[in-house]
């Protein structure tokens, strides 16, 4: 059963590929999802915040979910996002989700103008009440506004049986994790996220892996690699080469589409283009991003 599968690992967030007329390049995901496969990801996330799902229509969600679930196979995971402005939209997202193929359901909660823990709760018990695969709650404050405090995702964990997994988006994020796992017991799976920022404190908090879209998945991977294997001095030494890079693709405003010129450069995509009113990177940025991979002259051979 899908419930019982493992995902503890480093899960590539996907951007949603745009071609040069604005619609999405549905090929492009092959591409994406064989980078994570290459790299000895986990799984992939689709449909979240990077994937820009609040700047999609419906009728393009189902194609995304089965070009990923496709391209993904048997090997990879593939969650997907299903938050929604409503418990009713909610259900079907979630339904729908499952019945593609997907491995589990990221869910952020409903913004609110006057948030509160009971509204917040009925809306993961709708949830709960139609899916048969695990579900990601995903605590991302800065776009939803509701925050989520310990006790209460304890609470989700504990009386939703699917809620077995948190995305925890709300800085600062390694001491929550502790926080987290003081009040579930270690019970619930913890990944972070937040471009991986912090990702090697989190994993050391007892994080058991990121869901994000940084675009070397395979810096990840071998961090997360070399602290499962008890050596911390070489996890240390990675991250910190790597965090120029990580610290520039989480500048505010655009992050987004500095990382996807990165995956265009890369070859994963065939353009950077993100969705209006998503604001595009400048010819400036783009030469910035360019000396500065220039100057870490980082390979990817030797993690």
């Amino acid at each position: 059963m899908a419930i019982d599968r493992d995902l503890s690992g480093i899960h590539f967030m996907l951007p949603t590929p745009f071609d040069a007329n604005g619609d999405v390049d549905i090929a492009s995901f092959t591409r994406l999802v064989d980078a994570a496969r290459n790299a000895g990801c986990t799984g992939v996330v689709a449909l979240g915040v990077m994937g820009e799902a609040h700047r999609l229509t419906d009728a393009e969600r189902g194609p995304i979910v089965d070009a990923v679930v496709t391209a993904a196979g048997t090997d990879l995971t593939v969650t997907v996002g299903a938050s929604a402005e409503s418990s009713r939209a909610l259900a079907i997202r979630v339904t729908d989700a499952e019945l593609a193929g997907a491995t589990a359901v990221m869910i952020a909660p409903a913004k609110m103008a006057k948030p509160n823990p009971d509204s917040t709760y009925a809306y993961y018990a709708v949830a709960e009440e139609v899916t048969g695969i695990p579900i990601v709650v995903q605590d991302l404050p800065d776009q939803t506004g509701v925050h989520l405090d310990p006790e209460f995702i304890a609470k989700l964990h504990d009386d939703l049986p699917h809620a077995r997994y948190l995305k925890l988006e709300d800085p600062p994020t390694p001491q929550k994790i502790t926080k987290v796992i003081d009040v579930t017991g270690g019970a619930m799976g913890i990944f972070g996220g937040l471009g991986g920022a912090f990702l090697f404190e989190e994993l050391r908090r007892g994080a058991i892996g990121t869901m994000t879209g940084f675009a070397y998945p395979e810096v990840l991977v071998a961090i997360h690699k070399y602290i499962s294997n008890g050596d911390v001095e070489r996890a240390r030494s990675i991250f910190y080469s790597w965090l120029p890079l990580i610290r520039y693709e989480n500048s505010a405003g655009i992050g987004l589409a500095v990382r996807k010129e990165i995956m265009k450069r890369r070859g994963f995509v065939t353009t950077a283009d993100v969705r209006p009113p998503s604001p595009p990177i400048d010819e400036s940025t783009r030469a910035e991003l360019g000396d500065l991979l220039h100057a870490l002259d980082l390979g990817v051979s030797d993690l």
